[in-house]
């Protein structure tokens, strides 16, 4: 089948979002009065939603839904106020030319942040369908990605999804699509990438 769509996950992909994630990850610990190596926050910070991430870091948030969620709202204000610190990766100045030829959807392991980085990176506009863990489980789950080929109406066959860790490589194929794993800092693996599904 000829290619339709590409489903693009966000950070490490399109957002170059690591320090990012890693300052906000212990802003938040600190200002809830955990104390946490940031070596260890290092380890979590990718890959994973912020709620999988604060358990692994802190097991008791694990008993305290109402911590949980309240530490995730201040997330949310956390993110927004370092959102500086994100980055378009080489793959995130090509999705204008890209939303030209292909249906564009994010599937993202974050929550209320992900538009916001999108929009950040530049490349909001580009994307009809944004689908986060909240509204699916988070990936490795393929939840989020069969959601994203429904939204966008075409058939797994018709598409590819683009992530940069072994959570996406699971839930992509999980899910039945041709799955590729890229480092989007890496100019020349972006550029690689495109070849690869026949998008250059």
């Amino acid at each position: 089948m000829a290619l339709k769509a590409i489903i693009f996950d966000i950070d490490g992909v399109l957002a170059d979002s690591r320090e990012a994630v890693v300052q906000n990850t212990g802003e938040l610990l600190k200002m809830h009065g955990f104390s946490v190596p940031l070596e260890r926050i290092e380890k979590m910070s990718s890959a994973h939603s912020a709620e999988t991430v604060l358990v692994a870091l802190v097991p008791s948030l694990g008993k305290d839904a109402a911590l949980c969620e309240r530490m995730l709202a201040d997330l949310s204000e956390i993110t927004a106020k370092n959102l500086h610190m994100v980055k378009p990766t080489p793959l995130a100045k090509k999705i204008g030319a890209l939303a030209g030829r292909y249906l564009l959807a994010a599937a993202s392991n974050r929550k209320t942040s992900a538009r916001m980085v999108l929009g950040k990176i530049g490349v909001e506009e580009f994307f009809g369908v944004v689908v986060t863990s909240a509204d699916a489980p988070p990936k490795p789950d393929p939840g989020m990605v069969r959601l994203a080929l429904a939204r966008l109406g075409v058939e797994a066959g018709e598409s590819v999804f683009v992530g940069d860790n072994p959570e996406d490589e699971a839930a992509g194929k999980a899910a039945g699509v041709r799955t590729f794993l890229v480092d989007g800092m890496d100019e020349k693996a972006c550029w690689k990438l495109l070849g690869d599904i026949g998008a250059q």
